[in-house]
């Protein structure tokens, strides 16, 4: 991990002898590099509270000193909270560019989280900024060899080596890497002796895709599933096998294509019909997407994830009254204790939003309010209140709620921009502005941002900025159209 300005001594007692919160503010100097120093004390302390504390008053007074985000980030790196840690590394970055600390630390911490892409991606942008970093490259061979995409780990290791023949950690992860893909290879070897002596048995051919899946040589995979095919042409095996390979890669279409033809083969099976719907609502087309999930749900009245998903989908497309009722009933299951604690909370959460949709707050902020009764600080639940709230002009309100759901859920976007969007409401500007930047940090391709962006400088007298601000929004509007 990267130190702050002061490297802190994470071996030291987490504690100090006068907490920060027991000083007066009137007491101590304001500027940010006082509360910075201070900061810095606590940190080498291990009293990592207090410099969190002291960070914070440090951005507070420098909003936009990226060296202030990044401290508090990394001391909050050091509580374990891990989230908001990732939002001030990402709200750093944005402010510096060339900050490279952050983007270790920021995909260390991705990592953690198991959002290797979000973290390899990370890694190569340090890469682009550090390119003789040897730890970078150590970086992001551990990161494939999370994935098991060995030889993008083994290019990376070898790099690394280059850079430092000395890499102890490089020389030994390779080692483990090779090994691995020996394995692989060997395992490749016994399935085709396997074929061999029963070359008509299309299960071995399954097997051999399943481990050539598992390498990731999706060509191997898939020229065995057709041999599959070409062995079984009317049985499932084939097609199963090419709906786990094209679902891995995330080929919408031919996903979809695959299970429309697994479901013909099979129309009583229920999950093969969700997933017909999942993958044709990716694509964009709801409405096959609502027929093949009501197909799954004649077949398996009780398939929750099926309900939830049609739900959703009838959000989407803005067909509220259907969501309604399916959010009702599965309300209704929740309260008869027949789903799991995440079900439940998803419920209330999918019941309130749509009470929303509807424009029907008061019963949204009664939803709100029992899922948060059953389910303490969920983000989901802050979050519809808020919305509530808001669209009621009960904008104190909405604004403690917006934060609360932050605080549960520092990486979403979109908490970020509606609280933005409400100080903006409540002539709060300088603090809309810094909301919305930083759901932009979290999220570059937001355009809803940027159009909040645009309306918070227009609001201020800042009509260049606004321009500029709208440009960015209808740049993006143009690549995603």
């Amino acid at each position: 991990m990267s130190n702050m300005q002061d490297e802190p001594n994470a071996n030291t007692n987490n504690s100090s002898s006068v907490p920060m919160h027991f000083v007066k503010r009137s007491d101590m100097a304001r500027d940010e590099q006082s509360w910075t120093d201070r900061g810095n004390t606590a940190a080498q302390e291990g009293d990592y509270e207090t410099a969190a504390e002291a960070f914070a008053q440090a951005v507070e007074v420098s909003p936009n000193n990226a060296r202030a985000r990044y401290n508090l980030a990394l001391a909050q790196q050091y509580l374990g909270d891990v989230e908001t840690a990732i939002a001030g590394y990402r709200r750093a970055i944005d402010l510096d560019p060339q900050l490279i600390d952050a983007y270790i630390n920021l995909g260390n911490l991705y990592g953690e989280l198991g959002l290797y892409e979000e973290s390899l991606e990370t890694f190569q942008q340090a890469i682009e900024l550090d390119p003789e970093n040897d730890e970078l490259y150590l970086s992001v061979g551990d990161a494939y060899r999370t994935q098991n995409l060995y030889q993008d780990a083994i290019q990376a290791y070898r790099q690394t080596l280059m850079l430092n023949s000395d890499n102890a950690s490089a020389s030994n992860n390779l080692l483990d890497v090779r090994e691995r893909v020996n394995d692989q290879w060997r395992r490749v070897m016994e399935q085709e002796h396997k074929i061999d002596e029963d070359p008509t048995d299309p299960a071995r051919y399954s097997e051999l895709s399943s481990i050539y899946l598992d390498m990731r040589r999706y060509d191997d995979a898939l020229s065995t599933a057709n041999q599959i095919l070409t062995l079984d042409p009317e049985g499932r095996i084939g097609y199963d096998a090419l709906a786990s390979i094209y679902e891995q890669m995330g080929e919408r279409d031919q996903a979809a294509e695959i299970y429309s033809q697994i479901v013909a083969i099979d129309p009583e099976d229920a999950e093969a019909w969700e997933h017909l719907g999942t993958w044709r609502s990716i694509q964009g087309n709801n409405d096959e997407a609502i027929e093949a999930y009501n197909r799954s749900i004649q077949i398996d009245p009780q398939r929750a994830t099926t309900r939830f998903s049609l739900a959703e989908t009838y959000l989407e497309s803005e067909r509220y009254d259907e969501a309604l009722a399916i959010y009702q009933g599965l309300v209704e299951s929740a309260d008869r204790s027949e789903l799991q604690l995440d079900d439940l909370a998803a419920a209330y959460a999918g019941l309130a939003e749509t009470y929303n949709s509807l424009g029907r707050y008061e019963e949204a902020i009664q939803t709100a309010e029992k899922l948060l009764e059953r389910s303490e600080d969920d983000p989901e639940g802050y979050y519809q209140l808020a919305t509530a709230y808001d669209a009621l002009g009960r904008y104190p309100e909405a604004i403690e709620n917006y934060q609360n759901a932050i605080e549960s859920d520092p990486l979403n976007a979109d908490y970020y921009n509606d609280l933005a969007d409400t100080l903006r409401e409540v002539k709060r500007y300088d603090e809309a502005l810094d909301t919305v930047q930083q759901a932009i940090s979290m999220d570059p391709s937001m355009i809803l941002a940027y159009e909040t962006m645009a309306q918070i400088y227009e609001a201020t007298g800042r009509a260049d900025e606004a321009a500029e601000a709208m440009s960015q929004a209808n740049a993006l509007r143009s690549v995603s159209e």
